[in-house]
């Protein structure tokens, strides 16, 4: 284990705290270099401003709301009962916990959660004792290489200052006959050029600041979902693409995975339960008129580490 995994929080559903709302604008600088050219510093920044930034859309969500997430990110990656039940998962940027306590639903051993900052709803965590939270960061994950079965990383590792970095950490993680399924954000599209565009406004330059979008979420009072959507594509500090065909080259064939495929999303009919048919989860990447609009859209890619 290194030496950053002492700074590193490990806590169970009796002694999680929420944490308080609060804008981090003022307190970090409002754009910052390259990832390549990051100090450590900078990363360190980054990461706190990013998990105060998700942590805090958290608190928003009704108790149906987030059951309700976390069934729908299960079934967006294809986890059921038979591919859960009685397995050591890790969840790489858990969030509010609801895909966690899914997951428990579904029969796993062990549960492990590990975010920046996790803001679990753990009132409703008390039928799911195999459910545990640890703070941290993905690019130094404190857990002996081949400790997990499945590991699990959705919406995250395009907000991260070193992805390869974080990929390899993850890999390692995976037993010898596990899995691992990686979410991201796809190139291309008028969507995520439209997104590029706005962020010159909200992250470069920047003239809208995150609190005032706030309140403006606050007085429209806006559901959860979209005001994660508008603080996740417009606020977040870091935002990276990827392709398939790069997502499969770069991280899965390079640490030795098999049976590399994507995942197809959600039909509409039943990601209509999201917002209003969301266009990452809803995307058909075999229609000419949602390439053009999303490009690859939300790329979920799972492989298989072969067997010792």
């Amino acid at each position: 284990m290194s030496s950053s995994s002492k700074r590193l929080r490990s806590v169970g559903p009796e002694s999680v705290s929420t944490p308080s709302r609060r804008s981090t604008s003022a307190k970090f600088p409002t754009s910052f270099p390259p990832t390549c050219m990051m100090t450590n510093d900078q990363r360190q920044q980054v990461e706190s401003k990013t998990g105060d930034l998700y942590s805090d859309c958290w608190d928003y969500l009704t108790d149906d709301q987030w059951l309700a997430q976390g069934e729908l990110l299960a079934d967006q990656l294809g986890l059921d009962e038979a591919q859960v039940a009685g397995k050591s998962v890790f969840d790489g940027g858990c969030g509010h916990g609801a895909f966690d306590y899914r997951l428990a639903k579904l029969g796993a051993k062990e549960v492990v959660g590990f975010d920046l900052k996790p803001n679990p709803k753990m009132s409703l965590f008390a039928d799911a004792p195999q459910v545990r939270f640890v703070q941290g960061s993905l690019l130094e994950i404190p857990f002996p290489d081949a400790s997990f079965d499945l590991v699990v990383t959705s919406g995250v590792v395009h907000h991260t200052a070193d992805p390869d970095k974080v990929f390899a950490e993850l890999a390692r993680l995976v037993k010898p006959g596990g899995r691992l399924i990686m979410g991201v954000y796809g190139k291309y599209g008028l969507f995520p050029w439209s997104c590029w565009l706005a962020r010159l406004f909200t992250v470069k330059l920047p003239m809208i600041r995150e609190p005032f979008m706030r309140k403006v979420c606050d007085r429209l009072k806006l559901d959860p979902i979209w005001r994660y959507q508008v603080l996740d594509y417009l606020y977040v500090p870091i935002l990276h693409r990827f392709t398939p065909k790069g997502i499969r080259e770069r991280f899965f064939e390079k640490h030795g995975f098999k049976n590399i495929e994507r995942i197809r999303n959600l039909p509409p009919e039943r990601a209509s339960s999201y917002v209003n048919r969301n266009a990452s989860y809803t995307y058909d990447y075999t229609s000419l008129s949602s390439r053009i609009l999303f490009g690859h859209g939300f790329i979920t890619i799972r492989g298989d580490k072969p067997s010792a």
